[in-house]
């Protein structure tokens, strides 16, 4: 009943919002690129001027995704409903197969890869939490090692390089060097009561070895040895009352200590923190919701907590109630990836690629100095909803993984002029009152999740 009477309200602001946005995608037929297949995005599909669409792979129902170059080769492994994927993308403008394991695996939102390629960790929602264990040795026969049901962890993440032992976000720590009886270890050897925390979202290493928790406050920890993490600082990372869902320091390799004395407030590389706060199920932008930070992490070093610098939501509101009415999972970030050391108009600063759910893709620049955010692009089908969006380093390419559509594959043109205040502003509320019987599903599903992780213990 929504739908049919909505749907002239949404036919009329798809044709008013023409005016602003350049179509996304091409009436062409389809016509193949490897893996890919150029497709229009659809009806009422826009995009800002800077941004291309290229293609997609139809993977069904994308979920997330992990990029690993093992030997000169650029592989993405590719976690759907469905099944485990991987593919050279070596030229990302030509995605080729290399091999599939079909596993039903809906809730594996942010798969894992050791850094030689040949450990893939897949995390599972069905009637129960499991952890499964995939050798990827060789990339073109994925096989399922070993499975155990985990404790509600959300996602787990390699905590050494060869993928000996993972680090949940519930705080244990699991030995899978027997990978097919994956063994999760005593609190007394796990990171989360070694380092003062019990739940997370997602914890992140950065390039320089650290990792970072998705607590409240966020908490910062080394762990050389996985068995033995030492904490090195914590913050008050938190925006709107929300959970942090995921953040990025980067250029964290760079970093130096500052001098005895330097209270200068220019950050220098390394000092800068970008995170996501995740408010799913939240209908409406109230201006409250959705939020993407950055934060200082001046004297992280020396046990001083994190300092919020600037804090972007999406813009609110319709003529009659101020606030835009999305689809099934709402007003919400998602997962996002940095680009460091960008030429064209943007030198000198960070480029930000972020899902939004059913806002599509948002391209933000970020000043590594002050940490302040600018939206300079967008890229939104009407019938998407998008989990993640990932740089392709070193290329303009951007891989969004689509939980309706699959995997889109973006192009931005750093030397194009961004979209304007008015074009920007007006995409936030281009799917206004959209909603459907595939992001109706996702929102279930999702739901359950959630229900069983406020019911664990």
């Amino acid at each position: 009943m929504r739908l049919s009477s909505t749907k002239p309200v949404v036919l009329a602001a798809i044709a008013a919002l023409a005016a602003v946005f350049a179509p996304a995608g091409s009436a062409d037929a389809p016509r193949h690129l490897g893996a890919a297949v150029v497709v229009d995005p659809g009806p009422g599909g826009f995009t800002s001027s800077n941004v291309s669409y290229v293609a997609s792979i139809p993977t069904g129902a994308g979920v997330s995704s992990r990029v690993v170059t093992v030997g000169g080769q650029r592989r993405l492994y590719v976690s759907s409903a469905h099944s485990l994927t991987i593919y050279d993308i070596t030229d990302p403008g030509l995605p080729l197969p290399l091999g599939v394991l079909p596993i039903y695996n809906w809730e594996n939102e942010d798969i894992a890869v050791s850094k030689d390629g040949a450990t893939t960790i897949l995390t599972e929602f069905e009637s129960e939490f499991y952890l499964h264990v995939v050798d990827t040795s060789n990339p073109r026969l994925p096989i399922l090692k070993g499975s155990h049901v985990l404790d509600g962890a959300h996602t787990a993440e390699c905590a050494d390089v060869h993928c000996h032992y993972l680090f949940a976000s519930t705080g244990e720590t699991w030995d899978i060097r027997d990978q097919s009886n994956p063994t999760p270890l005593s609190q007394s050897q796990s990171w989360g009561p070694q380092v003062g925390v019990q739940d997370s979202h997602n914890i992140h290493q950065d390039a320089a070895g650290y990792w970072i928790a998705d607590t409240r406050p966020m908490v910062m920890f080394r762990a050389d040895n996985p068995l033995h993490p030492r904490r090195i600082t914590r913050g008050y990372a938190s925006i709107d009352n929300q959970y942090q869902h995921n953040n990025v320091r980067p250029a964290a390799a760079s970093y130096h200590p500052r001098k005895k004395g330097d209270t200068s407030k220019t950050l220098r590389p390394g000092e800068l923190l970008m995170a996501e706060t995740e408010t799913n199920f939240s209908p409406q932008c109230d201006g409250q919701n959705g939020s993407f930070t950055t934060w200082s992490m001046v004297g992280w070093d020396h046990a001083q907590p994190m300092r919020q610098l600037h804090v972007l939501h999406p813009v609110t509101g319709s003529p009659l109630d101020g606030n835009a009415e999305v689809n099934a999972l709402g007003c919400s970030g998602h997962w996002f990836t940095v680009r460091e050391n960008n030429l064209g108009r943007y030198k000198g600063k960070y480029l930000v690629a972020g899902g939004w759910y059913e806002h599509g893709t948002r391209f933000l620049a970020v000043d590594p100095k002050t940490g302040t955010i600018s939206q300079v692009g967008y890229f939104q089908p009407v019938r998407g909803s998008a989990s993640a969006a990932y740089w392709i380093q070193g290329t303009d390419y951007v891989y969004v993984v689509d939980y309706q559509r699959g995997i889109d594959i973006l192009k931005f043109d750093v030397n194009a002029a961004p979209p304007t205040v008015a074009q920007t502003n007006a995409s936030w509320l281009a799917k206004l009152n959209v909603i459907d019987a595939v992001g109706s599903t996702e929102q279930f599903l999702c739901q359950q999740v959630m229900k069983r992780e406020s019911a664990r213990p």
